[in-house]
């Protein structure tokens, strides 16, 4: 490098440095407000930064109740299999699964051909023992009539023979005349019991193949749905075959198993709740129907029977939560449950101030659908947090975030206050 090139450069960095320093010193009102508003902004961010985000709650006054919980499957009122109570083979079948029949209604019928036609020859026999017996009573009638008048003649001629006016051979023949007579009308009534028997027997008979001809007929025994269909058109069956079976799905049932401390709370016609198992958000109200008067000896629980109207999915067999309602508060102090955190047995919650939380300790009551009752340590309108307060102590900076869900969204599943087995 030349002389004249170093001598250059030197005296380029001395006017740079000189200029830099007056521009520091003198630095325009506009540099100045710049680096004071980069300043500000991370003080700002710095503070955020600290502020822990929160979701809040304010607590309400409402309505809560008190529930026994337990699970169940569904039974219908009745369900029973329908039996034939002959034999012979099936020529129609009336019904299928799912059908809803009314009590006395046909389900399926056997061939009755032959038993028709033994009505009918026991009918015409009956028809001709009658005319017999109205023959041997009209006899016995005649007879009868015919010994009075015999019986008068013998008395005037055995009068006309003590004053010698007849032969005692005129009286004899007489006599031997009622004779005769007398046995007519005790054989003509005879023959009229005997037919009068004959007639009772065949009218049992008509009334026992009437009988077998309505058992050729299985019928449903009362109002309900056909459950099961166990036969086909032109099956043999024989008696007591079970052929279809029939339920009565109004009212449902679910039998619960409480302890006997938790079944002292329950009396006969309190309200319950009946969650669906398989769709928690249907629910539908029952009401005690009975309790057990023993303990079961194996588990140590008593049951409760509940009863229910049905609706739509609810069905024999079906698996149901149950809640007893034992108890009711019109006016309770209610926060979601979600605000509240337990410790060492100990359950707190974070109210919150202006821009910090304080963390207190509260007792709790019943709950119910995802909020909780507070006894005390929060009243009404005060806001609580709900979400974050993992991550809080005494006295936390909070960022209170906006919730279209600062209440808690109401659980699915059925209100709880204590579990049954």
């Amino acid at each position: 490098m030349s002389l004249r090139a170093k001598v250059y450069g030197t005296l380029t960095l001395l006017v740079l440095a000189t200029g830099g320093g007056y521009l520091y010193k003198v630095r325009p009102a506009w540099l100045t407000a710049i680096a004071q508003a980069k300043e500000s902004s991370s003080d700002q961010g710095k503070k955020e930064k600290e502020a822990i985000p929160v979701e809040v709650a304010a607590a309400k006054r409402s309505e809560i109740a008190a529930y026994l919980s337990s699970t169940a499957n569904l039974r219908a009122l009745r369900d029973v299999a329908v039996s034939i109570q002959t034999e012979g083979i099936v020529q129609k079948v009336l019904v299928e699964e799912g059908d809803f029949v009314k009590e006395g209604q046909v389900l399926c019928t056997l061939d009755d051909k032959h038993l028709q036609l033994r009505l009918d020859l026991a009918v015409e026999k009956r028809a001709q023992a009658s005319l017999q017996m109205e023959k041997a009573r009209t006899r016995q009638e005649k007879a009868v009539a015919q010994i009075g008048h015999a019986k008068a003649e013998l008395s005037r001629y055995e009068k006309a023979a003590r004053e010698g006016l007849v032969s005692d051979k005129e009286v004899a023949t007489y006599r031997y005349r009622l004779e005769e007579l007398d046995h007519d009308q005790k054989v003509a009534a005879y023959e009229t019991k005997e037919l009068q028997h004959r007639t009772s027997e065949l009218e049992t008979e008509i009334a026992q193949t009437k009988l077998e001809i309505a058992r050729s007929q299985v019928k449903a025994p009362y109002d309900g749905f056909v459950t099961q269909r166990s036969v086909n058109l032109g099956q043999r069956v024989r008696a007591m075959d079970a052929l279809f079976n029939v339920g009565a799905f109004s009212p449902l049932y679910a039998d619960v198993h409480l302890s006997e401390k938790d079944a002292g709370s329950v009396r006969p016609n309190q309200m319950a709740t009946i969650h669906l198992g398989s769709d928690e958000t249907t629910s539908v109200q029952g009401k005690v129907e009975r309790i057990s008067p023993v303990v079961d000896g194996a588990s140590g629980t008593i049951k409760v029977t509940i009863a229910l109207s049905p609706l739509k999915g609810f069905r024999p067999g079906a698996f149901v939560r149950v809640g007893i309602q034992t108890d009711k508060k019109a006016d309770a102090t209610l926060i979601p449950k979600r605000a509240v955190v337990e410790e060492d047995g100990v359950n707190y919650v974070y109210v919150t101030g202006k821009d910090s939380a304080a963390r207190t300790k509260v007792k709790l009551g019943y709950q119910s659908e995802g909020m909780v009752e507070v006894l005390s340590g929060v009243s009404p309108g005060q806001s609580v947090v709900v979400a974050g307060q993992g991550a809080l102590k005494e006295g936390s900076k909070i960022r209170i975030l906006p919730s279209n869900n600062a209440q808690g969204k109401p659980a699915a599943s059925l209100p709880l206050r204590r579990t049954a087995g």
